[in-house]
């Protein structure tokens, strides 16, 4: 064997070992997060809507949530009505139909604010159509508790 080929060999045993051990340190590193408990939540969402004119944003705290609603266009004004259901542990704790929301912004989104309580399941389901009837977003979203499926 040649020395090149001697050092082609020796760099690429380097970068699989190399590889191998970021893989480990990942691997055990996701598991410590997972086993110690620390995940505050689980979240599953859905939504497939072609014309999805909203990105939605969700922040959680220790005794609420606050979810956005923004258009995708930064410079669209829109009016819209949205329909919602937010249940904890399966009972409707708020909803509206069809609620009126006029000169919807980036800047000024749809905001919807809902209380938290720790060990609860949340589901959301959001529908927002225009004004004529077209539905511009349409997702759900359930929350689990950290406790969920251990």
């Amino acid at each position: 064997m040649n020395n090149l080929t001697k050092v082609l060999i020796a760099l690429f045993l380097i970068i699989i070992s190399a590889g191998i051990i970021l893989v480990g340190i990942n691997y055990v590193s996701f598991n410590s997060y997972h086993d110690g408990g620390y995940a505050e939540q689980e979240v599953t969402v859905w939504g497939d809507e072609p014309l999805d004119a909203f990105v939605s944003e969700s922040e959680n705290y220790e005794n609420h949530f606050v979810f956005s609603y923004i258009p995708r266009d930064p410079n669209a004004t829109l009016d819209c009505y949205m329909t919602y259901e937010f249940k904890q542990d399966g009972n409707t704790q708020e909803s509206a139909d069809k609620k009126l929301y006029e000169g919807v912004t980036a800047s000024d989104p749809i905001v919807l604010e809902f209380p938290r309580e720790k060990g609860s399941e949340y589901e959301l389901d959001v529908t927002i159509e225009d004004t004529g009837g077209a539905i511009l977003h349409k997702s759900g979203m359930t929350i689990y508790p950290s406790t969920h499926g251990n």
